[in-house]
């Protein structure tokens, strides 16, 4: 399914720039995939109800795949066309269904009864405000069969000052160096990632810009129970934010 989208910095950032380089950048397709694999298999993500998962900020298939292995009918929701074509060409009849479309636009993948939600990878931070956080984690409240649960994961860029700056390495191989500069503002940070690569042996730079929403755990931990949902999970390290929250009856 496509849907007809808006173009945001986001968005064209992704299209434009971080999709050719994404699943490398992230340390890799099987790595990323297996990853998610132990996670799911951890906390006993399996199918139980429905047999449905809906996987918003899906990208390539880092979380879809492995939950089409465990028995999932998996529909996986990005914007980025050049991800979704990576995701489908690496699941070859396996149940995972398609869907081109904004997260916050929620008639495109409502009415699914799923058993499982997960907005993963940083998704969360993309939205373009903390009232769309809330807007988006009470509509999976709805969507979600009862006894059903959400998968978040993200970043937590909360604690840095305003107006604070850092610049990190993410990744390197001999012809490629990939790094983030990050600077901080009220609500949100600002990211430029760059690339330097060298196809023809002459370095060559990119860049593009775009913004991300500084959600904090404690803001979470309050859009999550006051939605209705009891958490069952959740991990603050490393500066990274895991959480499992489950809709009880």
């Amino acid at each position: 399914m496509i849907m007809e989208l808006r173009e945001t910095a986001t968005k064209t950032h992704y299209d434009r720039f971080l999709a050719p380089c994404y699943t490398w950048m992230a340390g890799g397709f099987d790595e990323n995939v297996a990853r998610n694999r132990q996670f799911f298999a951890a906390h006993r993500l399996r199918p139980a109800l429905t047999g449905v998962a809906i996987d918003l900020g899906a990208g390539c298939g880092f979380q879809s795949l492995p939950l089409a292995e465990a028995g999932f009918r998996v529909t996986a929701v990005d914007c980025c066309q050049p991800l979704l074509d990576e995701l489908e060409n690496r699941a070859p009849g396996m149940p995972v269904g398609i869907v081109r479309g904004d997260v916050l636009d929620f008639l495109c993948w409502a009415g699914r009864r799923p058993e499982l939600v997960l907005c993963m990878g940083d998704t969360l931070t993309h939205l373009p405000s903390l009232a769309d956080v809330g807007r988006l984690i009470r509509q999976c409240y709805a969507e979600l069969a009862t006894g059903g649960k959400l998968v978040l994961s993200l970043r937590d860029y909360s604690a840095a000052e305003d107006g604070s700056v850092s610049v990190i390495p993410v990744r390197r191989d001999a012809d490629r160096i990939f790094l983030c500069r990050l600077e901080y503002g009220p609500g949100a940070v600002t990211v430029t990632d760059i690339l330097y690569s060298r196809p023809d042996g002459h370095w060559e730079r990119e860049a593009g810009t775009y913004t991300k929403c500084r959600i904090a755990p404690a803001f979470l931990r309050d859009i999550i129970t006051g939605t209705g949902f009891s958490i069952e999970y959740i991990s603050v390290e490393g500066g990274l934010i895991a959480l499992i929250a489950a809709k009880t009856p």
